[in-house]
Order: C-alpha cells, then sequence, then structure tokens
C-alpha cells in the first residue's frame, strides 16, 4: 500500500505494470513476478491525508482479507534527530492535530495512539531497521510545533498516514508493517524542501522508494 501520488507515480515507473485495477480511492495491480500459486502480491494506491488513508486500508482489509498489509513511503524528518533517507519501521503513531476546547485536554489524542504489534515478525533485515514513534497529521510539519512534538513524544518522523492507517490495522486484528524513508528534515529554521519546486521534492522521494522497494521484494522473496 502506497499513499501519496509522487510515491505512486514511482511504483508505476518501476513495475510497469499491465494491467490498472480502479477502486473509490486508487487503482491497484498484482505484481506477477512477486506472486506465485499460494501467495498475491497486490500493489494498492490507497491516497494520501488520514481520511484517504483510513478509508483505503478499510476497503482493502474488507475486499482482500490479506494476510498482511505493507505500508511503504516517505517522511518527514526531525533536524538533528534523524539523517536524510533513513528507513524506520514504525511501531508506534499518535495522530496529534486534535484539539479539545471542552472537557479535559487531550483527551481526543488519548483515544488515537496506537502500538503496532510486531511481534511476529521475524526477517533480520526489517527487524534491524531503526524502530520509532511516527506522528501524524493532515499537514505538514510545522516548524514551530518540532521542539513540542519531540518533547512530548519522543517522535523523531512525521507524515499524513501512519497513524490512521494503524489505528484502523489495529482494529481489524490485521497485520501491519509499515516502513517509512525520511524525504526531508524539518526544523526550527523551517523545512529543507519547503517552498522548493516539484522536481526537487520529487528527487527525494525517489530516492526513498527506491530503497524501500528493494528491501519489500527482498522480504517477499525471505517470506516465500
Amino acid at each position: 500500500m502506497v499513499c501519496s501520488d509522487f510515491e505512486w507515480d514511482y511504483v508505476i515507473d518501476h513495475f510497469k505494470p499491465e494491467k490498472l485495477t480502479q477502486t473509490p480511492y486508487g487503482v491497484w495491480f498484482i505484481n506477477e513476478h512477486q506472486s506465485n500459486e499460494k501467495r498475491q502480491v497486490k500493489w494498492f494506491h490507497g491516497g494520501w491525508g488520514k481520511i484517504a488513508s483510513s478509508g483505503s486500508t478499510q476497503y482493502a482489509i474488507d475486499k482482500w482479507q490479506p494476510e498482511l498489509i505493507i505500508n511503504i513511503g516517505t517522511c518527514g524528518g526531525f533536524k538533528g534527530k534523524i539523517e536524510k533517507d533513513q528507513v524506520i519501521l514504525i511501531d508506534r503513531t499518535v495522530v496529534y492535530d486534535m484539539i479539545d476546547l471542552f472537557g479535559e485536554s487531550g483527551n481526543s489524542l488519548k483515544k488515537f495512539k496506537t502500538a503496532i504489534n510486531l511481534d511476529w515478525l521475524m526477517d533480520e533485515t526489517i527487524k534491524n531497521q531503526p524502530k520509532a514513534l511516527m506522528v501524524t497529521a493532515d499537514q505538514d510539519l510545522a516548524p514551530e510545533r518540532i521542539t513540542e512534538l519531540y518533547n512530548k513524544y519522543g517522535a523523531i518522523v512525521g507524515d499524513w498516514e501512519s497513524g490512521a492507517i494503524a489505528w484502523v490495522a489495529a482494529r481489524n486484528g490485521q497485520r501491519l508493517l509499515i516502513l517509512r524513508g525520511v524525504s526531508d528534515l524539518v526544523g526550527l529554521d523551517g523545512g529543507d524542501i519547503y517552498g522548493k519546486p516539484e522536481p526537487i521534492v520529487r528527487e527525494g522521494v525517489k530516492s526513498v522508494m527506491q530503497n524501500l522497494i528493494k528491501i519489500i521484494e527482498k522480504f517477499i522473496r525471505a517470506i516465500e
């Protein structure tokens, strides 16, 4: 499962599928080279942001009853806490863009924290990737909130989707693997791609996706 349009563009360019099937959220295809008689590997464009990613995660679970959902993609890293292109295995998520204006502040946030069960994971390549909590919101990381998010949650990476995907998967008892690569860095002085033209953004996405697809292809072969 891939979320953003730029990430999906890279997937299509890499695999060059012959047939794409439309869903309410995006298109999907079966990678014949990764599939066999016992197992089909479907690549699915679920859409970006919490609404699309939560809906498409539930759609995939209901339609295919998958053995495993794998979400790969990019994320923003906290400058000084992580390096660009670093791959992170996400083991916890927090949806942080929820604001309570009545009752006890922070009650909503408590309901949207998710721990991802990785006890089943045996693959050493992925198990040895650094683990981290992902903060998720329907917005890019705001430089003025970096210190707050680090101090409050211990976060060093943030994105638009992981918290929603993890929350839906957990409520379905669905096995889930989220691997994200740092495509850009954000610090108190701003983001290194904020305001930059699209080709620069796409280069960061390409670098991350190249690495992630190699890791996932190796992982799938190990399963087989």
